[in-house]
């Protein structure tokens, strides 16, 4: 595969990425950020064996399995099993409007976009837009996380943001080593599990709304 189509093909993968983070910020029910952000590992791991193909790096292959699996499948599993416990069956209202928070998510894209460019050499050592695409992810998961009253929606803004990092290490390194990749997919299945069982404990006394915590008194 030439430089110039494994190019355009992560550069075609970046705007489904981002097509994805516009989705969870539009979700009016949590468990479509659920899909949305299943669907955005999807592609991740679609990039990491495209890169495998363009470079030979028979890691990248394993590396792009461990994403399908555990990302793709396993996160969004146990987010909608704790979804199912948790009988939530809409989104909690926004800190902010949605419409304002998508201006301010092409806000973002725009600014990431404007930041890589000055970049100069660091963005052409990397293949396509993965730089600017995964600087936007990572700032709009941060976003998600800001702007979301609902736990389970920040975790999604969580993972997203890590999706974003992972999307430019990959094409920034075209194979990071596998022992670091593995650790980062341990972390992240930990992270998640804490966060899972800590959604559950707060439902069960104060339910999951992360704003009915500033009623609690010591």
């Amino acid at each position: 595969m030439s430089p110039s189509t494994t190019a355009a093909i992560i550069n075609d993968l970046g705007a489904l990425l981002l097509f994805t983070m516009l989705l969870i910020l539009a979700a009016g029910q949590v468990y479509r950020a659920i899909y949305a952000v299943a669907a955005q590992s999807l592609f991740i791991a679609i990039a990491g064996a495209v890169l495998a193909l363009a470079t030979h790096n028979a890691d990248l292959w394993l590396i792009a399995a461990i994403t399908l699996v555990v990302k793709a499948m396993v996160l969004p599993w146990v987010l909608h099993r704790v979804l199912q416990r948790l009988n939530v069956r809409r989104e909690v209202e926004p800190v902010v409007p949605i419409a304002v928070t998508l201006v301010l998510a092409v806000a973002v894209v725009v600014m990431a976009f404007h930041l890589s460019g000055s970049l100069g050499a660091v963005q052409q050592a990397i293949t396509g837009n993965a730089l600017p695409v995964g600087i936007a992810i990572t700032l709009l998961g941060v976003l998600v996380m800001a702007t979301r009253k609902k736990a389970l929606t920040q975790m999604v803004g969580l993972f997203a943001s890590e999706n974003g990092i992972f999307f430019v290490a990959i094409a920034a390194t075209q194979g990071m080593p596998l022992i670091i990749e593995i650790g980062v997919i341990l972390d992240v299945i930990l992270a998640a599990l804490v966060m899972a069982i800590l959604v559950l404990r707060v439902r069960s006394t104060v339910a999951a709304d992360v704003a009915d915590l500033s009623r609690l008194r010591g």
